[in-house]
């Protein structure tokens, strides 16, 4: 029969998301320095579109390991849904300076960046919860999801 964890032993759901969303978002980073040189030297406007990109993700991703403060998810879900959005435009009506991309879906450095900042939008809308902001409790145990190991995620307070 296995032990229960001592208190000690517990994380709080709240410090593994953002964990995860620094993770995520450092690999955004990492898959658009990259593909920097390439889109640098054909289209340096998107090129310079990506240097704004991986400071920001570096930025929200030292925010989000630093700042315990529940408004950095909205930073983070701004970033990678900006992302996401100029990849989607990018694919479709083009960029400006880039129409070469129009309908290229098959990018294995896109896709790869667009499932990671989708794993961070999907993150921060989950941290974001209107209950998780205002702080309400959660009535019963069963609509609670903001504990990891038995243990109360101290999101607030």
């Amino acid at each position: 029969m296995p032990d229960k964890q001592s208190g000690s032993d517990r994380i709080p759901t709240e410090h593994l998301a953002r964990a995860a969303g620094a993770v995520a978002l450092a690999a955004v980073a990492v898959i658009h320095v990259l593909d920097l040189p390439s889109t640098l030297s054909v289209t340096p406007l998107i090129g310079y579109g990506y240097f704004v990109l991986i400071a920001a993700a570096l930025l929200g991703a030292g925010l989000l390991l630093i700042v315990p403060d529940p408004r950095v998810w909205v930073l983070v879900d701004l970033i990678a849904f900006g992302a996401i959005l100029a990849y989607v435009l990018s694919r479709t009506t083009g960029l400006p300076t880039d129409r070469f991309d129009i309908g290229n879906w098959n990018c294995a450095l896109g896709i790869a960046a667009v499932s990671t900042e989708t794993l961070v939008v999907m993150l921060a809308v989950w941290r974001m919860q209107p209950r998780r902001l205002l702080g309400t409790v959660a009535q019963s145990p069963r609509d609670s999801d903001d504990t990891l190991f038995g243990a109360p995620a101290d999101f607030i307070g």
